[in-house]
């Protein structure tokens, strides 16, 4: 009966070290999706801006070869003045002269409005840029650090998980599977008492049980909170 004892306080121990590296095992790349999160949102104000720049300084080169396009239509048609006979033929083409100065003025103008978005936007964009590529550098690393974190764990949580079977394999039948049922309601599913009190739900155990545990090394299990209890030996 003490072989037993030890066995589930053992069980026991190794079932708090297996929780606490699972709960590492959570915890650890927290900090990474922290920073795909922030990286996530820096994405969204920065894609949406790079798109209004792009989107921009392609209008204004668009328009800035319509202006040199029509500049050389320009050019020749003026050429072409001196070579007209005929005053209706004249006046026609000082219409389409006329036309094509306006429009590239208008043109000239609606790229003045857009080079002054895009240097805007320009500078909205660097401070943002800078950000990506230090939360890029910082995710990076991250990432390798923990891989290797997680690794470790990983590998000492499947030791710890073979310590745990070969232990719940030694014990009693009957215990093991009041262990496994318990374990499926509450952790741990054992409770070490001290002083007479259950030390997961605090309550005290009946005296008269205390002291049967104590003497026979039996394993019972508590009143109150129904864990196996065990003492140390």
């Amino acid at each position: 009966m003490k072989d037993h004892m030890q066995r589930l306080g053992m069980t026991v121990s190794l079932s708090q070290e297996i929780q606490n590296l699972k709960d590492d095992l959570e915890e650890i790349p927290a900090k990474v999706r922290h920073l795909e999160t922030e990286l996530a949102a820096i994405d969204t104000v920065y894609l949406q801006k790079k798109g209004e720049f792009d989107k921009a300084s392609g209008e204004a080169k668009k328009l800035q070869s319509e202006i040199e396009d029509e500049a050389g239509h320009l050019k020749q048609k003026e050429e072409r003045l001196h070579s007209i006979k005929t005053n209706k033929e004249y006046q026609a083409v000082v219409k389409e002269i006329s036309t094509g100065k306006t429009m590239v003025k208008d043109r000239g103008e609606t790229i003045v409005k857009l080079l002054a978005s895009v240097e805007t936007l320009k500078v909205d964009l660097a401070p943002l840029e800078t950000q990506r590529q230090e939360l890029l550098s910082t995710l990076e690393q991250e990432r390798g650090s923990i891989q290797g974190q997680l690794d470790d764990r990983k590998s000492k949580l499947q030791a710890l998980e073979a310590q745990l079977n070969e232990q719940l394999s030694s014990l009693p039948e009957d215990i093991r599977h009041k262990y496994i049922r318990i374990q499926g309601k509450r952790q741990p599913p054992a409770a070490k008492v001290v002083d007479g009190t259950c030390q997961e739900c605090f309550m005290s155990v009946p005296p008269q049980l205390a002291i049967e545990i104590r003497k026979t090394q039996e394993i019972h299990s508590c009143p109150n909170c129904h864990r196996l209890l065990y003492i140390e030996t």
